[in-house]
Protein backbone atom coordinates (compact mmCIF):
# COMPACT_ATOMS: atom_id res chain seq x y z
CA UNK A 1 0.00 0.00 0.00
CA UNK A 2 1.37 3.62 -0.47
CA UNK A 3 1.50 5.71 2.41
CA UNK A 4 -1.83 7.42 2.12
CA UNK A 5 -3.48 3.63 1.85
CA UNK A 6 -1.74 2.70 4.72
CA UNK A 7 -2.78 5.87 6.75
CA UNK A 8 -6.62 5.08 5.48
CA UNK A 9 -6.89 2.33 7.23
CA UNK A 10 -4.97 3.06 10.38
CA UNK A 11 -7.82 6.04 10.93
CA UNK A 12 -10.75 2.65 9.58
CA UNK A 13 -9.08 0.27 12.19
CA UNK A 14 -9.18 3.12 15.13
CA UNK A 15 -12.03 4.75 14.10
CA UNK A 16 -14.08 1.50 14.46
CA UNK A 17 -12.70 0.04 17.30
CA UNK A 18 -13.36 3.32 19.31
CA UNK A 19 -16.77 4.70 17.25
CA UNK A 20 -19.21 4.41 20.08
CA UNK A 21 -17.02 6.30 22.63
CA UNK A 22 -16.33 9.33 19.64
CA UNK A 23 -19.50 9.59 18.85
CA UNK A 24 -20.58 9.86 22.69
CA UNK A 25 -18.00 12.74 23.47
CA UNK A 26 -19.87 15.57 24.59
CA UNK A 27 -17.63 17.74 22.23
CA UNK A 28 -18.96 15.27 19.04
CA UNK A 29 -22.37 15.66 20.48
CA UNK A 30 -22.62 19.28 20.08
CA UNK A 31 -26.04 19.58 18.49
CA UNK A 32 -26.15 23.54 18.99
CA UNK A 33 -22.51 23.94 17.54
CA UNK A 34 -23.58 21.64 14.73
CA UNK A 35 -26.75 24.16 14.17
CA UNK A 36 -24.41 27.28 14.37
CA UNK A 37 -21.92 25.57 11.40
CA UNK A 38 -25.33 24.63 9.46
CA UNK A 39 -26.27 28.22 9.86
CA UNK A 40 -23.00 29.53 8.90
CA UNK A 41 -22.95 27.93 5.88
CA UNK A 42 -26.05 29.28 4.99
CA UNK A 43 -27.73 25.74 4.38
CA UNK A 44 -31.78 25.92 3.23
CA UNK A 45 -33.86 23.76 1.52
CA UNK A 46 -33.03 23.47 -2.04
CA UNK A 47 -29.44 23.17 -1.34
CA UNK A 48 -27.31 20.15 -1.94
CA UNK A 49 -24.89 19.73 0.48
CA UNK A 50 -21.84 17.34 1.30
CA UNK A 51 -20.14 16.59 4.67
CA UNK A 52 -16.76 15.69 4.45
CA UNK A 53 -14.88 12.66 6.36
CA UNK A 54 -18.59 13.02 8.23
CA UNK A 55 -17.83 10.69 11.10
CA UNK A 56 -21.20 9.88 12.84
CA UNK A 57 -22.86 12.29 10.60
CA UNK A 58 -24.29 15.10 13.07
CA UNK A 59 -23.04 18.14 11.41
CA UNK A 60 -24.26 16.07 8.15
CA UNK A 61 -28.26 15.86 9.96
CA UNK A 62 -27.76 19.58 11.09
CA UNK A 63 -27.63 20.25 7.26
CA UNK A 64 -30.00 18.35 6.44
CA UNK A 65 -32.45 19.61 9.49
CA UNK A 66 -31.86 23.03 8.11
CA UNK A 67 -33.33 21.55 4.83
CA UNK A 68 -30.93 20.93 2.43
CA UNK A 69 -30.35 17.32 0.97
CA UNK A 70 -27.06 15.85 2.09
CA UNK A 71 -24.80 13.33 1.06
CA UNK A 72 -22.34 12.76 3.86
CA UNK A 73 -18.87 10.67 3.21
CA UNK A 74 -16.55 8.58 5.48
CA UNK A 75 -13.89 6.16 5.23
CA UNK A 76 -15.59 4.20 8.15
CA UNK A 77 -17.95 2.26 8.04
CA UNK A 78 -18.62 1.54 12.02
CA UNK A 79 -19.33 5.65 12.31
CA UNK A 80 -21.45 5.95 9.25
CA UNK A 81 -23.73 3.02 10.74
CA UNK A 82 -23.80 4.88 13.79
CA UNK A 83 -24.80 8.03 11.40
CA UNK A 84 -27.83 6.41 9.47
CA UNK A 85 -29.43 5.06 13.17
CA UNK A 86 -29.47 8.95 14.26
CA UNK A 87 -30.98 10.14 10.36
CA UNK A 88 -33.48 7.23 11.41
CA UNK A 89 -34.33 8.28 14.80
CA UNK A 90 -34.73 11.55 13.59
CA UNK A 91 -36.75 10.22 10.61
CA UNK A 92 -34.47 12.57 7.74
CA UNK A 93 -34.82 11.38 4.63
CA UNK A 94 -33.02 13.44 2.60
CA UNK A 95 -29.33 12.60 3.67
CA UNK A 96 -27.28 9.86 1.78
CA UNK A 97 -24.39 8.49 3.63
CA UNK A 98 -21.62 6.78 1.47
CA UNK A 99 -17.79 4.64 2.39
CA UNK A 100 -15.22 7.18 0.43
CA UNK A 101 -11.92 8.37 0.66
CA UNK A 102 -11.86 12.46 1.32
CA UNK A 103 -8.46 12.66 -1.23
CA UNK A 104 -10.40 10.93 -3.69
CA UNK A 105 -14.64 11.74 -3.86
CA UNK A 106 -16.50 9.46 -6.14
CA UNK A 107 -18.62 12.64 -6.81
CA UNK A 108 -19.53 15.10 -10.13
CA UNK A 109 -17.13 18.43 -10.12
CA UNK A 110 -19.54 21.33 -9.57
CA UNK A 111 -22.40 19.35 -7.70
CA UNK A 112 -22.48 21.26 -3.99
CA UNK A 113 -23.78 24.31 -3.01
CA UNK A 114 -22.28 23.59 0.24
CA UNK A 115 -18.75 21.48 1.38
CA UNK A 116 -17.93 21.26 5.10
CA UNK A 117 -15.48 19.30 6.68
CA UNK A 118 -15.22 19.25 10.98
CA UNK A 119 -12.95 17.87 12.89
CA UNK A 120 -11.07 15.93 10.41
CA UNK A 121 -8.39 18.14 9.01
CA UNK A 122 -5.73 17.07 11.72
CA UNK A 123 -5.83 13.69 10.49
CA UNK A 124 -5.38 14.49 6.64
CA UNK A 125 -1.38 13.64 5.68
CA UNK A 126 -2.66 15.76 2.30
CA UNK A 127 -4.96 18.38 3.83
CA UNK A 128 -4.35 20.54 0.49
CA UNK A 129 -5.15 17.67 -1.41
CA UNK A 130 -8.74 17.03 0.28
CA UNK A 131 -9.23 20.92 0.20
CA UNK A 132 -8.89 20.53 -3.54
CA UNK A 133 -11.81 17.65 -3.60
CA UNK A 134 -13.71 19.82 -1.60
CA UNK A 135 -13.41 22.60 -4.07
CA UNK A 136 -13.83 20.27 -7.01
CA UNK A 137 -16.89 18.81 -6.19
CA UNK A 138 -18.49 22.67 -5.23
CA UNK A 139 -20.38 25.09 -7.30
CA UNK A 140 -18.49 28.50 -8.95
CA UNK A 141 -19.90 30.49 -5.60
CA UNK A 142 -20.86 27.63 -3.09
CA UNK A 143 -19.79 28.02 0.41
CA UNK A 144 -17.12 25.77 1.60
CA UNK A 145 -16.87 25.59 5.82
CA UNK A 146 -13.71 23.67 6.82
CA UNK A 147 -13.76 23.65 11.14
CA UNK A 148 -11.24 22.17 13.21
CA UNK A 149 -8.89 22.33 16.09
CA UNK A 150 -5.62 24.87 15.77
CA UNK A 151 -2.21 24.43 16.00
CA UNK A 152 0.43 26.35 17.42
CA UNK A 153 2.24 28.79 15.60
CA UNK A 154 5.15 28.29 17.79
CA UNK A 155 7.34 25.01 16.56
CA UNK A 156 8.33 23.87 20.20
CA UNK A 157 4.24 24.35 21.28
CA UNK A 158 3.05 22.70 18.01
CA UNK A 159 5.71 19.42 18.31
CA UNK A 160 4.72 18.39 21.81
CA UNK A 161 0.91 19.25 21.03
CA UNK A 162 1.16 16.83 18.19
CA UNK A 163 3.07 13.80 20.20
CA UNK A 164 0.51 14.56 22.74
CA UNK A 165 -2.32 13.64 20.34
CA UNK A 166 -0.67 10.73 18.66
CA UNK A 167 -0.11 8.99 21.42
CA UNK A 168 -3.97 9.06 22.22
CA UNK A 169 -4.79 8.45 18.54
CA UNK A 170 -2.17 7.35 16.30
CA UNK A 171 -4.46 8.75 13.39
CA UNK A 172 -3.61 12.47 14.15
CA UNK A 173 -0.96 14.04 11.58
CA UNK A 174 -0.60 17.61 12.67
CA UNK A 175 -3.04 20.30 13.91
CA UNK A 176 -2.38 23.02 11.74
CA UNK A 177 -1.67 26.47 12.55
CA UNK A 178 -4.36 29.43 11.75
CA UNK A 179 -1.47 30.86 9.22
CA UNK A 180 -1.23 26.96 7.74
CA UNK A 181 -4.61 26.97 6.78
CA UNK A 182 -4.61 30.77 5.33
CA UNK A 183 -1.66 29.48 3.19
CA UNK A 184 -3.42 26.52 2.17
CA UNK A 185 -6.50 28.47 0.99
CA UNK A 186 -5.46 30.54 -0.59
CA UNK A 187 -3.03 28.09 -2.90
CA UNK A 188 -6.62 26.84 -3.88
CA UNK A 189 -8.45 30.09 -5.05
CA UNK A 190 -10.87 30.25 -2.02
CA UNK A 191 -11.81 33.28 -0.01
CA UNK A 192 -12.22 32.85 3.56
CA UNK A 193 -15.62 35.12 4.60
CA UNK A 194 -15.44 34.33 8.20
CA UNK A 195 -13.29 32.98 11.09
CA UNK A 196 -15.29 32.43 14.05
CA UNK A 197 -12.96 31.20 16.82
CA UNK A 198 -13.74 28.51 19.81
CA UNK A 199 -12.18 26.45 22.59
CA UNK A 200 -13.14 23.11 23.26
CA UNK A 201 -12.47 21.94 27.25
CA UNK A 202 -11.64 18.80 28.33
CA UNK A 203 -11.10 16.78 31.27
CA UNK A 204 -7.96 14.80 30.39
CA UNK A 205 -8.92 11.29 31.72
CA UNK A 206 -12.37 11.33 29.40
CA UNK A 207 -10.29 12.78 26.45
CA UNK A 208 -7.70 10.02 26.59
CA UNK A 209 -10.65 7.29 26.47
CA UNK A 210 -11.55 8.36 23.52
CA UNK A 211 -8.51 7.22 21.85
CA UNK A 212 -8.28 3.72 23.43
CA UNK A 213 -4.50 3.91 24.60
CA UNK A 214 -2.89 1.11 26.40
CA UNK A 215 -2.67 1.76 30.03
CA UNK A 216 1.24 2.85 29.99
CA UNK A 217 0.16 5.05 27.18
CA UNK A 218 -2.41 6.88 29.01
CA UNK A 219 -0.08 7.66 32.17
CA UNK A 220 2.38 9.02 29.47
CA UNK A 221 0.29 11.65 28.28
CA UNK A 222 -0.92 12.51 31.30
CA UNK A 223 3.21 13.11 32.36
CA UNK A 224 3.55 14.90 29.86
CA UNK A 225 0.59 17.43 30.11
CA UNK A 226 1.11 17.96 33.34
CA UNK A 227 4.40 19.15 32.73
CA UNK A 228 3.28 21.38 29.75
CA UNK A 229 1.39 23.31 32.63
CA UNK A 230 4.17 25.84 33.30
CA UNK A 231 4.79 27.93 30.17
CA UNK A 232 1.83 26.57 28.35
CA UNK A 233 4.57 24.72 27.00
CA UNK A 234 2.21 22.83 24.79
CA UNK A 235 -0.08 25.72 24.01
CA UNK A 236 -3.18 23.70 25.17
CA UNK A 237 -3.57 25.62 28.40
CA UNK A 238 -3.33 22.79 30.75
CA UNK A 239 -4.67 23.44 34.28
CA UNK A 240 -5.18 21.15 37.67
CA UNK A 241 -8.83 21.36 38.74
CA UNK A 242 -10.10 19.47 41.80
CA UNK A 243 -7.21 17.08 41.15
CA UNK A 244 -7.74 16.54 37.48
CA UNK A 245 -5.88 17.67 34.67
CA UNK A 246 -8.08 19.87 32.09
CA UNK A 247 -6.66 21.20 28.81
CA UNK A 248 -8.37 22.94 25.79
CA UNK A 249 -8.41 22.67 22.40
CA UNK A 250 -8.47 26.13 20.46
CA UNK A 251 -10.92 25.64 16.92
CA UNK A 252 -11.65 27.67 13.99
CA UNK A 253 -14.33 27.44 11.72
CA UNK A 254 -13.08 28.73 8.35
CA UNK A 255 -16.17 29.75 6.03
CA UNK A 256 -15.04 29.88 2.32
CA UNK A 257 -15.96 31.14 -0.80
CA UNK A 258 -15.36 29.18 -4.49
CA UNK A 259 -14.75 31.81 -7.23
CA UNK A 260 -17.67 32.49 -9.30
Amino acid sequence: MSDGADHLERIRRQFARQADVYAGMSQTQDAEGHRRLAKLVGAAPGMRALDVACGPGLLTLALAEAGAEVVGVDATAALLGLARTEATRRSLGAVEFRVGDATALELPDADFDVVTSRAAFHHFPEPARVLAEMARVAKPGAALLVADLLGSEDPAQAALHDRIERLCDPTHVRALPESAFDAMFRAAGLRVVARPAGKLGYDAEEWIAHGGPSAETAAEILRLLEGSIEGDRAGLGVSREGGRLRFRHRTAAFLLRKPD
